[in-house]
């Protein structure tokens, strides 16, 4: 790990290490908050979401919402995982309703949050995820705040 003010970077090996350091990460976390995940398409925001989600004591699996937007799961505090590929713009967002998912209590993690950037809250949590040369190998930026 290596850090700069309020940005940490980490390096997981594999999918495992990656779902492990998510849930370690969630296991911290407090109610409201916002979880902005950015990538490329198979960077690993679903793993991400997944050891979030176990992170949270969440029993169920955790999938993709592509096709639902939003996907709510209960465990020690609500997880609502949305996956923003589908959507345009903000316009959209609030047009569906989903900015009221910030008001709510729980942990809100959005896929391809970049497409929402001016809507989400200032305290977002902002994860990056970009892969290395090495297949398995993700590099992981966590930002609080605005990137």
């Amino acid at each position: 790990m290596t850090s700069s003010n309020d940005t940490q970077i980490f390096t997981t090996h594999s999918s495992l290490e990656t779902t492990a350091w998510a849930e370690d990460f969630a296991r911290s976390l407090a109610s409201p908050a916002t979880i902005a995940l950015i990538g490329d398409l198979g960077a690993g925001k679903t793993v991400i979401a997944k050891g979030f989600g176990r992170g949270l004591g969440v029993k169920e699996d955790i999938i993709s919402p592509t096709f639902n937007y939003v996907l709510e799961y209960q465990g020690r505090v609500p997880m609502f995982h949305a996956d923003l590929y589908r959507i345009e713009d903000a316009n959209t967002f609030r047009a569906m309703g989903l900015d009221e998912y910030f008001d709510r209590d729980g942990v809100f993690i959005i896929e391809w949050a970049e497409r929402v950037r001016d809507l989400l809250p200032a305290n977002t949590i902002w994860i990056e995820l970009s892969a290395s040369e090495q297949e398995s190998e993700r590099q992981i930026r966590v930002t609080r705040g605005a990137p």
